[in-house]
């Protein structure tokens, strides 16, 4: 029987590879019980939607559609386990969420945490102690960092403050750690708020080094004009992050451009208006209102346009939709101890190492192994893909 060999999260559900490239959805049993629940309770309550119950019902059935349909649970996390062969993944309702072990061999489910304190939104082991991190998120929006012993109990806050922590990583033991300590590197955005303290916007993401047994906190990496995320740092200090460009979000009005924009609007809504009629007049009548400039090939144009028009409506337009990649700009990088940045790869949504150094990643759409040499071979068409989980 094949092994499986990693674990990725894409269209929140958990998916197995294994050796012969063949996957599998993993099976949880609280999310089976949880939509046979809901199966059950839709089954009681149809009658409110169906045949006469329907018309009994009235405008009260149609709020019931609207409002009283329950989120059914889903996966939202996904990390390694405490033990080859297993995984570590946070499920929710959207009420009630909860953190299970899963053992791979056996497809066994041992509930760790459940409650409706929080949902995890990222999770990470280590193999020099027996916590677990994660980052968990609060009612006011915010997401912070949290711990847990390994085998569930109270769950601890040990960052706070209006940001948006996530992708929490634990330090092994090496020159930068010693032995029988707590570090872990993890990324972090401010949170801009309005007058009303509704979320405006998040500032650029950072790279911190939290040290929870001494609360000493660093920043490690930060620029004005990249995110950095999902971190790693190995026994050398090396750290492995995603850098992509960040998005600032629309300019501040400038007063001289709003003048500008108000004098020409007559004269765009004239012009489009111009254009519009000569478009329609070229499709009825195969001549354009206007004879100046290319009126051969304005017609052509528009007569493709009205046939890719048709296509459109029809559904029978061009190729199918290529799988959405990251885009080139989001980048793998490695950071030495004294600040040296090199690109190791491009278009890169997701990442993880496998025990022998081999490096996985993934653009969204498909999932890559580079050997420790160096050689790259495509392991399998993956689609949405946004958590990558070693098991070898």
């Amino acid at each position: 029987m094949p092994n499986a060999r990693l674990a990725y999260l894409a269209d929140r559900q958990v998916h197995l590879l294994f050796d012969d490239g063949e996957t599998e959805i993993l099976s949880s049993a609280f999310v089976e019980d949880v939509r046979r629940r809901e199966a059950s309770i839709d089954r009681k309550t149809s009658w409110k939607t169906q045949g006469t119950g329907a018309r009994f019902m009235g405008a009260a059935a149609l709020w019931d559609d609207a409002q009283g349909k329950r989120e059914p649970a889903f996966f939202v996390a996904l990390s390694r386990g405490r033990r080859p062969g297993e995984l570590l993944y946070a499920v929710t309702t959207g009420v009630v969420s909860g953190i299970f072990a899963y053992d791979v061999a056996t497809k066994g489910e041992t509930r760790l945490v459940h409650g409706t304190d929080g949902v995890a939104l990222s999770m990470a082991t280590s193999d020099d102690h027996r916590v677990v991190a994660m980052t968990r998120s609060q009612k006011n929006g915010s997401c912070n960092v949290a711990v847990m012993r390994d085998d569930g109990g109270e769950v601890a806050l040990v960052t706070d403050g209006d940001t948006v922590d996530g992708a929490p990583s634990w330090v092994p033991v090496g020159p930068e750690v010693t032995a029988g300590r707590h570090q872990l590197v993890y990324q972090s955005s401010g949170v801009g708020r309005d007058e009303t303290g509704m979320l405006a916007g998040l500032g650029p993401s950072e790279i911190h080094l939290l040290d929870a047994e001494h609360a000493k906190l660093r920043t490690l990496v930060a620029h004005p004009d990249f995110d950095y995320l999902s971190p790693r740092m190995m026994q050398d200090g090396t750290l492995f992050a995603i850098r992509r460009p960040y998005h600032r979000g629309p300019a501040a009005p400038n007063a001289g451009e709003m003048l500008r924009d108000g004098l020409v609007a007559p004269l765009r809504l004239m012009y489009a208006g111009f254009r519009y009629l000569d478009y329609f007049t070229m499709r009825y009548t195969g001549k354009p209102m206007s004879t100046l400039g290319n009126t051969r090939g304005r017609q052509v144009d528009a007569r493709r346009l009205h046939e890719r028009q048709n296509l459109a409506s029809a559904g029978e337009v061009g190729q199918p939709d290529e799988l959405p990649r990251a885009p080139r700009e989001w980048a793998l990088v490695r950071r030495t101890p004294h600040g040296d940045e090199t690109v190791v790869a491009e278009s890169v949504a997701g990442y993880d190492f496998e025990r022998n150094g081999a490096l996985l990643l993934t653009d969204g759409a498909a999932i890559t192994r580079v050997a420790p040499d160096g050689q790259c071979a495509k392991l399998a068409d993956a689609p949405r893909v946004t958590t990558l989980v070693s098991l070898v």
